[in-house]
């Protein structure tokens, strides 16, 4: 998500009030407005410097990837969510390097180093199959937050991996919706109309997007061994959503977690544990028909 200053909060509060039409159309410029990348930060340097670059074109944009370790180990791909970037990983990258595992992943467009301004679940997909071309295959895809959500419609759209990992994922456009809302202080009576908004205007011509993204509608085959990764903390993502997208996919799993919020939880030990575990855990021969 974008960072809103207060005073642009509270703006949005009082333009909500007196002119809601207005207050729709300033939030969904606001919506698309990513700023400056976020930059890597000093813990995650070390681990950024050590990638293996790579580029890979997604439309017109060019997209920088990253690869830790050898083209010949089992590798998984990361997808990072909103005004995040690849080195955001860092902590799996090296948990997974020592499990004996390679580690790719990208910048998103408008996001670390690749090129645009503005950024959808669409694109999100779009580069996931590009970066796949160029560097997979994988054995798995872990994604946090629209990272989670864009590669669990990618695989529901078949994209080939036989394990998968959500990590703070909202449900669909919807809850996306919803957070962005939070976050500029409008209130929820402004939900559909902002949708609406943003659906008229979406990059392409693009119709129907409140139902094309949204992962309970569109959930992850059961073939695929799936975990689910939710702080109760973190109010990006609701802990609601959780509880949906786990009935969604038979079979899968939910790792609840407490106090770590919606970025914080890449960090803890036992988070990265797990999902090193889960990507790494022998499947059942009836999994594999």
């Amino acid at each position: 998500m974008p960072y809103v200053p207060t005073a642009v909060s509270t703006g949005f509060r009082v333009l909500s009030a007196v002119a809601p039409p207005l207050a729709v159309r300033l939030a969904a410029r606001t919506f698309w407005h990513f700023g400056p990348p976020a930059p890597v930060r000093p813990a995650d340097r070390a681990v950024h410097d050590r990638a293996a670059r790579g580029t890979v074109s997604v439309g017109d944009e060019c997209l920088v990837t990253y690869r830790w370790g050898d083209r010949d180990a089992p590798a998984v791909l990361l997808a990072h969510g909103w005004k995040s970037r690849a080195s955001r990983f860092a902590p799996l990258v090296t948990a997974l390097r020592e499990a004996g595992l390679a580690a790719v992943s990208f910048d998103g467009v408008a996001h670390g180093d690749s090129t645009g301004r503005r950024m959808s679940a669409l694109d999100h997909m779009a580069a996931i199959r590009a970066v796949h071309d160029t560097e997979g295959p994988f054995t798995a895809v872990v994604g946090h937050s629209l990272g989670g959500l864009a590669a669990g419609l990618a695989l529901a759209d078949g994209f080939p991996a036989d394990r998968f990992v959500s990590v703070a994922t909202m449900t669909g456009f919807d809850a996306l919706a919803g957070a962005f809302l939070r976050l500029v202080g409008m209130p929820a009576s402004l939900h559909d109309r902002f949708c609406d908004h943003v659906e008229r205007t979406f990059p392409g011509d693009v119709r129907d997007i409140r139902t094309r993204v949204d992962l309970v509608r569109h959930p992850v085959p059961a073939r695929v061994a799936t975990l689910f990764v939710q702080d109760d903390d973190d109010r990006m993502s609701l802990p609601s959503g959780a509880p949906l997208l786990r009935a969604a996919v038979p079979g899968s799993e939910l790792l609840t977690t407490r106090g770590l919020g919606h970025t914080r939880v890449l960090d803890d030990p036992a988070v990265v544990a797990a999902v090193v575990a889960h990507v790494t855990a022998p499947r059942p021969a009836t999994a594999r028909r």
